[in-house]
């Protein structure tokens, strides 16, 4: 029968507890997104002696911030249309509700500005997230 549930708990460095648990059918991409779940809980990661090569290291949270940055640094853009941009530059598959969870995050974060209603939301970079400068 195979695997059916698996269960994680999770402890970051102050201490909180954590406790996930996959249900079945488990796949590749619930694993992904639970992986990036906790990278974006325990932040970035400084290991010492270690400087990224590339924006492989990077987590997906992290590429697809530098992606925005770069492909839609003035425009509108939509979760599938990021969605395409992000599978031709990494060339990896990456879904919907995933880059939907990174984008509101960015929303609640103040990098990002968003219109429209809810089931066709469009975003933007604000001026200050793209420039670093805290006029608009």
């Amino acid at each position: 029968m195979g695997i059916r549930k698996v269960r994680v708990e999770v402890e970051d460095d102050k201490g909180n507890k954590y406790s996930f648990t996959l249900n079945h059918p488990i796949n590749r991409e619930k694993v992904a997104q639970f992986i990036d779940l906790v990278e974006m809980m325990s932040g970035p990661q400084e290991r010492a002696g270690f400087e990224p090569a590339s924006g492989a290291s990077k987590s997906k949270f992290e590429r697809l911030l530098d992606l925005i940055r770069e492909r839609f640094p003035l425009t509108w853009f939509s979760s599938a249309e990021l969605q395409i941009a992000y599978e031709e530059k990494f060339g990896e598959p990456i879904s919907l509700s995933t880059i939907s969870t990174y984008l509101s995050r960015y929303y609640d974060r103040g990098i990002l500005l968003r219109e429209g209603p809810a089931n066709m939301f469009r975003y933007r970079l604000k001026v200050e997230a793209f420039t670093g400068s805290s006029k608009p």
